[in-house]
């Protein structure tokens, strides 16, 4: 992926003549982040939001409460992205803390003709 000789930046000192090489770091691909860091990131992220909330106008308020649209829009993708991977009803309410019919019935879409019964039938 990287060419080695790109890796390397000729660098000139002020107070002489040497090149030196700059060794830079590669990129890091944003698959190398591990999930459970971003989610983590993204929890103290939420949590200093709702202290500046808390010193700000009551009209940032609503703006906060806005985001827990987007929360449950972002559970619903990764719900259906598991699902899409061949994850069972089963698996997902393991994860989440509730029993396979809770789980269906909070997050299975209208198209769904998946339940959790059909599961434990095969």
């Amino acid at each position: 992926m990287n060419n080695p000789a790109s890796a390397h930046q000729p660098r000139v000192d002020a107070g002489s003549r040497t090149v030196r090489p700059v060794r830079r770091r590669a990129k890091r691909s944003r698959h190398e982040v591990e999930t459970l860091d971003y989610l983590s990131a993204a929890r103290r992220f939420l949590r200093a939001a709702g202290e500046r909330v808390g010193q700000g106008d009551e009209a940032e308020l609503g703006s906060l409460l806005g985001l827990q649209q987007s929360l449950d829009d972002a559970v619903q993708a990764a719900v259906d992205g598991q699902l899409g991977m061949g994850k069972t009803w089963r698996d997902i309410a393991t994860a989440t803390g509730k029993t396979p019919q809770a789980a269906h019935k909070r997050w299975a879409r209208k198209t769904d003709t998946t339940t959790p019964e059909s599961e434990t039938a095969a």
